[in-house]
């Protein structure tokens, strides 16, 4: 009976237009929250039936660079400990840009403690 439903309400195009999303998903300027929902819903739509494996590369590789790179150091058995992961990184990388740990300023050169006086 689905199989009938989508084939009477859905465009001969439907799946194959979620497909390509599916296979270009980027994050992209979107929150981690963002990526990871239409990520999910782009897997509904296509009802992809993938071992977790798949799924979790096919996440990885979508991620913004930076924060693919911290996650890939980390051994995740699900896409949500991935997620999870994936948006600590993005909380820490927010507020590094924040607050940046101010550098220490150089003394100019040939500058002396100055001698004790009583």
């Amino acid at each position: 009976m689905k199989s009938k439903l989508k084939a009477k309400f859905l465009p001969p195009h439907y799946l194959q237009d979620n497909f390509l999303k599916l296979h270009h998903l980027k994050q992209g300027s979107k929150s981690i929250e963002e990526y990871a929902r239409d990520s999910e819903q782009l897997l509904l739509k296509c009802d992809l039936k993938e071992d977790d494996s798949q799924t979790l590369i096919r996440y990885l590789s979508g991620l913004d660079e930076q924060i693919a790179h911290v996650v890939e150091l980390h051994r995740c058995t699900s896409l949500d400990e991935l997620s999870a992961l994936a948006h600590k990184v993005e909380m820490q990388k927010k507020l590094k840009g924040k607050n940046p740990i101010p550098k220490p300023t150089p003394r100019p050169y040939g500058f002396r403690k100055p001698p004790h006086t009583p």
